[in-house]
């Protein structure tokens, strides 16, 4: 029986809250004091628990999937504890790769990234404020950047690589030239102020309905949605309040930016969230507790929906939608039009998971939420019980059957509707819960004691398993199958804490414990426990004022049993009636160690019982020693109810108490307090003596099996294993240098050993006691689960490719390797085998992998905008139009698409605003819209004024930019110029004339630096793609996308955003190919999409591709592109083959061409000679 090296974590201390994640392959790790647990989020078992750290872990976080589409890579994992030290762990090999430092400074934040080249590179956040970016798998430090004011967390912008902003309590820090080649600079510091002295823009209402929306801004929400960023001028760190609805600005838990909308960021107190407007520096939105409402602990913002996780303080999940505020029409905008309509918005509660009861012993420690499909949820309290609870509609529970199989939804996207589509995004008739889909439990709280169940043998390997008990000081014992990890039992026998434990068989056992081991009386307690049943049964009450229970042993036969006290005399049970035999007379010795001779086991019995342990109708004799406190050695012998003394003798070698003892064939070893160990050869009447130097001998175990010659011992300061044979130490593990300190120790397997450490776990390990983590793959538990990345590579490339559609057997694909995945999952499957592109998408979800998420949404909405306009290019020529089905129409065709062109562009509005940069431009220019008009709804003049305006301008939206030109404080430095700007705004489009003067001024404005001047002049006269054009001729790449979005044509658009991918996306020196994926597939440019997959050698991701293509009419084989596609044919038909999967590579190499034909005929000759 193979027993793997593996830690089984405990409780949780104070210093792991908060240190919980999620991975994008579906495991979920938490620190436990030292140790790291990962868990199983299908099966909820433990996988393992990663072993490195002395000190309490703080932060942890997961490495993000960044490998190319069917291919796999190690999981890596990074951990930081209070010493100071990050440790990278290798988690698939089971071992610590990297252990980082500087100067001991304590880690207060955490993140293993990836840029878009896929590059991995950890940041950590060190006391005060120190900076560190490190190449993880070097352990290179690569640079270091020091800040003026103490820093708490960081967050990076989930849509710039060169943006991040640090927590400070008081105030926020952005950095905005972030990169991982050089240190970045101070950044700018805004202060976190009430705003509550400021007044709206002073202007005059053009109608009452203005008036009334200009004075509900200050009342619909309290007054700490007046949250605003000011300078250290402007304002200080911390207000003083008046009243307890104020909020305390610096009692701020956390600061995250938002992961569905740019440029804002989500702050997070423990009675209010605040969505604050980073353009505006104001806050935009506000999520406000009751006071009898339990705070917030942790925040989740989701990415693939406008919608967030909210842990409690009580254990309450609350699942918050965002929601739209209903408002009046405002000046400027016409009624129906995006500008004329409020965008004031909130986050709505939909539903709570059921709260927990919370004690001194138990509180809520972290929230995590699955990043690949944001349906559940997982929290974690401190008694290391975590939680899973899985978001579903109320209907898919209530319309299945009692046999049916439940619809399996594949993420939140396919639960809510986008914030961008203009509906709600919960339908009305539709309703949300949670459901509770997991439990897993660990250890109970330490110090612990353990014992293993008696040894594999000829006589029980039919029904042997391999059980560790394991005590706490609550009085549970728990039960774990090493070979397996799961926990079998998990009982409270006693209600004092746990001191011993003895196997009275395979399947039952006998514990005591007592409340004060110091003193010489106290309440003992004895039970005896039935693991199957999970029955206790306490057969021996406790008397008052008697003796505490200093150890049970019961003979190896299981017949009798001994109870010694510490100042009592020691009684005789009889094991199979549980009923006392034999009580010592008051004179008998003191007992300090005690043993059962191993010999019994030579007798002839009559049978075998169902417990794998021989028993017979006669008495049978069985023999024991034991120690007394003057070092004598006493020896009994125990038949039925009659024990009788057969010598006493001096113990040889001992110069002190005895301790431990151990006894083997022929051989007792002894264990005294002054570390000294005697052999003592029974046969031969030898003895010889060492001393070891290592503190009082607290345990002696002899290993299982006949031949083995192994020795646990512990001491008061070391773990020995030594070898009886040639008396040499084989391993040793000194505490706490090594470890913390070990407070019991047995024999796990013939070659592990089970220690339990203090600091609150059990460990297995092997006999040199170096290996506390095993390969990944090696845990048979794992064969229950799913999740690809818990198998060996060559199995997770079958799950991958077997879960991704098989063309080339739609009717019964190969599904070996799926045999694990849920019944709704493989129905799921199996429904979407018709439409490949929801086929791919569900693949995705479930491998976990975000940019293959991201693609294939994408593409399915761009397959639907395709389809749709295929029409109107149905007879241009495929190679005219270069693959993108962006082409100009006659005005005929615009025409007559006009009028459908309403309904159609709401069909297909279905990407969510964290994907707005690749939606349609009427969209993403609706989307645009509603911003500016929140803006300027909650800006207070300024600059914030003006930038508003600016945005109109470039937005087409002139009145609405004239109006707030005119609000220029007569005072103001900038009053004249902002009221020529309106001037010229409202003369220029009446005046053809003036065209060539403001393309001329614009010119000259750009040549003499004032690039953003120019670019609206040139906006105003309709010469956008020339402004795009100086945009990105002067490197200003995004703002010559949004401009190109907002202001023209899919055509000229297409043309910004292809010259956006080739000189700057796939240059050397950016290398952001997915990103460039992603913009050619929002062109249309679909052979584009093949040639860049092509380039990443992402073959699975482009062959599934070109077969969604093929099945919506979207692309056709010609001379042109011929080339690429069997290219990609025969790569892909390559990994089949490699994978053994030959129907797929005949497949594929049949459509690849000449090189193709030449790969079959090479199959064949290989088949063949095989």
């Amino acid at each position: 029986m193979k027993i793997a090296a593996r830690v089984f974590p405990g409780t949780l201390v104070s210093q792991n809250k908060g240190a919980l994640i999620w991975g994008d392959h579906g495991l979920i790790a938490y620190a436990a004091n030292t140790t790291v647990a990962v868990v199983d989020s299908t099966t909820m078992q433990h996988v393992t628990a990663l072993h490195s750290h002395r000190s309490p872990i703080t932060k942890i976080c997961w490495a993000p999937s960044s490998i190319p589409v069917g291919d796999v890579d190690d999981l890596f994992l990074a951990s930081a504890d209070t010493s100071g030290f990050i440790i990278i762990f290798n988690v698939t090999a089971g071992k610590a790769k990297q252990k980082l430092s500087e100067s001991n400074k304590v880690v207060n934040a955490l993140e293993l990234f990836h840029t878009k080249n896929s590059e991995l590179y950890l940041l950590s956040l060190h006391q005060p404020a120190l900076l560190i970016l490190w190449n993880p798998k070097s352990g290179e430090q690569i640079w270091k950047k020091s800040f003026s004011e103490s820093l708490s967390s960081f967050s990076r912008d989930p849509f710039s690589e060169d943006c991040i902003v640090l927590n400070g309590g008081g105030f926020v820090q952005f950095v905005k030239d972030f990169s991982c080649s050089q240190a970045p600079s101070d950044g700018t510091r805004f202060f976190l102020s009430s705003n509550s002295s400021a007044e709206p823009p002073l202007s005059s209402p053009s109608s009452s309905s203005e008036k009334n929306r200009v004075t509900s801004m200050f009342f619909d929400f309290p007054r700490r949605s007046r949250l605003m960023l000011s300078d250290r001028s402007s304002s200080k760190a911390q207000i003083s309040v008046e009243d307890d609805n104020q909020l305390q600005l610096s009692n701020l838990l956390s600061v995250k930016y938002h992961c569905t909308r740019r440029n804002t960021l989500v702050l997070v107190y423990t009675q209010d969230i605040l969505i604050l407007d980073l353009d505006i520096k104001q806050t935009i939105s506000v999520v406000s507790l009751e006071r009898s409402t339990c705070p917030f602990v942790e925040v989740y913002p989701c990415r693939y929906r406008d919608a967030m996780y909210c842990l409690h303080d009580n254990g309450t999940v609350v699942f918050r939608i965002r929601k739209l505020i209903n408002g009046t029409a405002e000046a400027g905008g016409s009624e129906g039009s995006v500008a004329g309509k409020s965008s004031e918005f909130g986050y709505e509660s939909h539903c709570s998971s059921d709260g927990m009861r919370i004690t001194k012993s138990q509180k809520v420690y972290g929230l995590a939420v699955c990043p690949a499909t944001e349906m559940k949820a997982a929290v974690v309290t401190s008694e290391g019980k975590l939680l899973v609870w899985e978001l579903s509609p109320v209907s898919r529970h209530i319309n299945a059957g009692v046999n049916a199989v439940p619809q399996y939804i594949a993420s939140i996207s396919e639960l809510l509707n986008p914030s961008t589509s203009g509906q709600s995004m919960l339908p009305e008739e539709e309703k949300l819960s949670f459901f509770l889909t997991g439990v897993s439990n660990s250890l109970s709280q330490g110090p612990f004691v353990i014992r293993m169940c008696p040894p594999l043998t000829t006589k029980n390997f039919h029904i042997y398993q391999p059980y560790l008990a394991v005590g706490s000081v609550k009085g549970t014992i728990q039960i774990f199958d090493i070979q397996t990890g799961h926990m079998v039992r998990d009982e409270s026998v006693l209600s004092c804490q746990v001191r011993g434990i003895e196997w009275a068989s395979l399947h039952s056992l006998v514990a005591h414990g007592c409340e004060n081991l110091n003193g010489n009386t106290g309440k003992s307690e004895i039970a005896f426990v039935n693991i199957k049943t999970g029955n206790v049964t306490n057969f021996r009450p406790s008397k008052p004022d008697e003796g505490v229970v200093q150890m049970i042993r019961i003979s190896h036969m299981k017949h009798y049993m001994v109870i010694v006290f510490k100042n009592k005399p020691m009684e005789l049970w009889e094991m199979k009636t549980l009923t006392l035999l034999r009580e010592m007379p008051s004179n008998f010795p003191t007992v300090t160690s005690l043993e059962w001779s191993p010999s019994s086991f030579k007798k002839k019995l009559t049978t075998d019982d169902n417990e794998g342990y021989s028993s017979s109708h006669s008495m049978v004799k069985e023999h024991f020693v034991f120690t007394d406190n003057t070092c004598l050695l006493h020896h009994y012998t125990v038949e039925g109810s009659l024990i009788k003394d057969g010598s006493t003798i001096g113990a040889q070698g001992v110069s002190g108490t005895v301790t431990a003892m151990g006894w083997k064939n022929e051989l007792l070893c002894l264990g005294d307090v002054n570390s000294n160990i005697t052999f003592w050869n029974l046969r031969h009447k030898k003895t010889s003596n060492w001393a070891m130097g290592k503190g009082m001998v607290r345990k002696i175990r002899f290993a299982p099996g006949k031949e083995n010659s192994k020795i646990l011992m512990l001491f008061n300061e070391e773990v020995q294993v030594y070898d009886r044979v040639t008396y040499m130490t084989i391993s040793s593990l000194s505490f706490p240098k090594a470890i913390g300190r070990v407070s019991d120790a047995d024999w796990a397997a013939s070659d592990k050993i089970a220690l339990s450490i203090a600091d609150g776990y059990v460990a297995i390990t092997d006999v040199s006691m170096q290996h506390f983590m095993t390969y990944l793959h090696a845990l048979p538990e794992l064969s229950e689960s799913y999740l690809p990345c818990v198998y060996p590579a060559s199995q997770q490339l079958l799950i991958n490719y077997q879960l991704y559609p098989q063309p080339w057997s739609v009717d019964s694909p190969e599904q070996s390797q799926l045999v694990n995945f849920p019944d709704n999952i493989k129905k799921s499957l199996q429904l979407s085998a018709s439409n490949n592109t929801q086929h791919c998408l569900l693949a995705s979800h479930l491998c976990g992998n975000r940019f293959a998420i991201d693609f294939w949404t994408i593409a399915s909405h761009y397959m639907k905008v395709l389809k749709n306009r295929q029409s109107g290019n149905a007879g241009k020529n495929a190679d005219d139009s270069k693959g993108n089905l962006f082409v100009p129409s006659t005005a005929e065709e615009e025409l007559t698409k006009n009028s459908d062109s309403t309904s159609a562009h709401k069909a297909f509005a279905s990407l969510e605003s964290s994907l707005e940069i690749f939606s349609t431009n009427k969209t993403f220019k609706e989307n645009e819209l509603s911003r500016v008009t929140l803006q300027e709804l909650k800006n207070y003049g300024g600059e914030a004024r003006l930038d508003c305006a600016r945005r109109y301008i470039l937005l087409g939206e002139y009145d609405r930019a004239v109006h707030l030109l005119l609000q220029s404080e007569s005072d103001s430095s900038s009053s004249y110029t902002d009221s020529l700007r309106a001037c010229l705004l409202a003369t220029v489009r009446t005046s053809g004339a003036s065209q060539s003067t403001l393309k001329l001024v614009a010119t000259s404005l750009i040549a003499h630096g004032k690039l953003a001047e120019g670019v609206e002049l040139l906006c105003l006269i309709d010469k956008s793609l020339d402004a795009c054009r100086y945009l990105q001729s002067y490197g200003h790449w995004d703002e010559a996308v949004w401009l190109s979005k907002v202001t023209l044509p899919d055509v000229d658009s297409a043309e910004v955003i292809s010259r956006w991918i080739n000189d700057y996306l796939t240059s050397p020196s950016v290398n952001q190919k997915k990103q460039a994926v992603l913009a050619a597939l929002s062109t249309g440019d679909l052979m584009k999409v093949v040639e860049l997959l092509y380039g990443m050698q992402c073959f699975s991701l482009a062959a599934n591709f070109i077969e969604a293509c093929f099945q919506e009419g979207l692309l056709a084989v010609t001379k042109k592109n011929s080339p690429t596609i069997e290219a990609v044919y025969l790569q892909y038909g390559r990994l089949l083959n490699d994978a053994d999967m030959d129907n797929g590579a005949i497949y594929c190499w049949g459509k690849a061409g000449e090189q193709g034909k030449q790969c079959l005929v090479e199959m064949q000759l290989s088949s063949s000679s095989n």
